[in-house]
């Protein structure tokens, strides 16, 4: 009875180190299929609340001075950004704004950054007619910065 016992034990240990062995060999290559395949690290669809104190052109739309949705999306194999208006009716905090409608919807170029960013971030230029013009956007949670 030991005799089957102890067999027992061997096949099973035997059957999990196979199983294991044959893990910590596809673990490797799943993750280098996977790094691979363009646009399956790029998180799509996060979404940052930015406010402006002044008139600032978003392509070819005008966002007027306060708060706005921007949500980083693809359509088709172009990137996008989406503004929607926020209204900050008093008491108001960030994250818990009503969102409105959409008020601008603009192509970018992605680049990455080193590490994902914490805080959504603008950076505007003044254009050649004088008025501010949005250049870059970093969206919060993102590892890449949207170009204008």
């Amino acid at each position: 009875m030991n005799n089957i016992i102890t067999k027992s034990t061997q096949i099973i240990v035997v059957a999990a180190l196979l199983v294991l062995a044959a893990w910590i060999f596809i673990l490797p290559a799943s993750a280098q299929s996977q790094k691979a395949q363009p646009g399956k690290e790029l998180s799509i669809g996060k979404k940052g609340e930015v406010h402006f104190y002044i008139q600032v052109k978003a392509g070819d739309a005008v966002l007027k001075s306060g708060m706005y949705q921007v949500q980083h999306t693809v359509a088709g194999s172009e990137h996008v950004l989406i503004f929607k208006e926020m209204s900050m009716q008093a008491g108001y905090k960030m994250g818990n704004t009503p969102v409105g409608k959409e008020v601008a919807r603009i192509k970018c170029k992605i680049e990455p950054v080193a590490n994902k960013v914490s805080n959504t971030k603008i950076t505007l230029r003044t254009n050649a007619a004088g008025e501010k013009e949005i250049a870059e956007v970093q969206v919060a949670g993102e590892a890449y910065k949207h170009l204008l």
